[in-house]
């Protein structure tokens, strides 16, 4: 008992850490696989608190990403605390929409970049990705067939991955194009288009 709590311990510290680097990690649910069939270790207890431990991680790598933000990309921390509000005065729909992507395969690092330049409210954000990265978690973990002999074969195998890296630029290219288009500008266009149509359908 003691042997499976100290590697449990070990699986959620991993998970922590990968999830505290922007990019060209791998998924918290392959490091949890990975202790899951190595040490044959109970699920729940390992996908729960590994979920919990990732957005930790993932909610350190926001904060950073709001220094980086204010101390280096002071030219577009207008369009960024812009796009920010917009989001907190939809924040309802903001766990949401962060529950459904997470429980896709997309890497969420570019979500957690995206919630700190922006400066969102960060509770429904770290909410949504813990609710769904418990069941996408555990789902993972309780289906594979994936067998790694070591850690070192586990990163191997991400950096070895021409999917897992394409997925990899293409969330760090998001990053750019936040950073560069006038995202809250478009939004608030498109979201005032959509309040004139309201009253329109409903009088026909």
């Amino acid at each position: 008992m003691t042997e499976a709590a100290l590697w449990i311990c070990a699986a959620l510290a991993l998970s922590f850490l990968i999830n505290l680097v922007p990019a060209f990690m791998p998924s918290t649910w392959m490091v949890l696989a990975f202790f899951y069939i190595k040490f044959d270790l109970p699920l729940l207890l390992l996908t729960v608190p590994g979920a919990i431990a990732s957005g930790l991680g993932r909610l350190l790598l926001a904060k950073g990403s709001t220094l980086l933000k204010r101390r280096l990309l002071k030219d577009q921390e207008a369009n960024l605390q812009e796009l920010g509000c917009f989001l907190e005065e939809r924040r309802n729909y903001v766990g949401l929409a962060v529950f459904l992507y997470a429980l896709s395969p997309f890497p969420t690092n570019n979500l957690f970049i995206a919630a700190g330049m922006t400066e969102v409210g960060m509770t429904r954000v770290l909410v949504g990705f813990c609710c769904a990265r418990i069941l996408a978690n555990t789902f993972w973990v309780w289906t594979t067939q994936r067998v790694f002999e070591s850690l070192g074969g586990l990163f191997q195998a991400t950096f070895g991955s021409w999917v897992a890296l394409v997925l990899q630029i293409g969330s760090l290219s998001s990053i750019v194009l936040l950073y560069k288009l006038p995202w809250a500008r478009w939004l608030r266009r498109l979201a005032d288009r959509v309040s004139d149509e309201r009253p329109k359908a409903v009088r026909r």
